[in-house]
């Protein structure tokens, strides 16, 4: 009886695995099917013939020849391009500031409706002026108050009588 129960429990794990893979075998199938070859998703794109390409370097080369010649005519205007290199920079440090501003006050809007939804939850008043003052319980252990002896009780004439000799 002893010898069984592990066989049945083997036999079992055995009957698990045979379904896990002819489950695998059937989604790698369906993987396979589903999946996308670089030919149907960039469809009937085509390499240059030769000529095509001998074409498409000659044009190239003409437009980089004509940039060349106008560049040496009319020469670059160095200053120019600096002052609008500066204010593109200047224009970026600018929207960066301002979004990073929006952000900041954004986020405390959210903080501000967070605490008063909190404030609405524990019902508080988010106008201070209005919230109840705390006191001091009379439950609060604290220093206690010593009664102080009287002034007059104290005095060296009082224990004479009150006048003086």
């Amino acid at each position: 009886m002893a010898d069984s129960i592990p066989k049945k429990v083997l036999q079992s794990l055995g009957q698990i695995v045979a379904e896990t893979a002819e489950k695998s075998v059937e989604h790698v199938g369906e993987i396979g099917s589903s999946i996308i070859t670089g030919k149907e998703l960039l469809g009937d794109i085509k390499t240059l013939s030769p000529e095509d390409q001998a074409k498409k370097q000659a044009e190239d080369n003409k437009k980089s020849q004509e940039e060349m010649v106008n560049l040496r005519e009319k020469g670059r205007n160095v200053e120019e391009e600096v002052k609008q290199v500066i204010k593109e920079k200047e224009k970026k440090e600018e929207s960066a500031e301002e979004k990073m501003l929006r952000e900041v006050r954004e986020q405390r809007e959210a903080e501000e409706r967070e605490r008063e939804q909190m404030a609405a939850q524990m019902g508080l008043s988010s106008n201070p002026n209005k919230q109840k003052k705390s006191r001091g319980s009379a439950f609060v252990k604290g220093k206690k108050k010593t009664q102080q002896p009287d002034p007059i009780a104290m005095s060296q004439t009082a224990e004479k009588g009150g006048k003086m000799e």
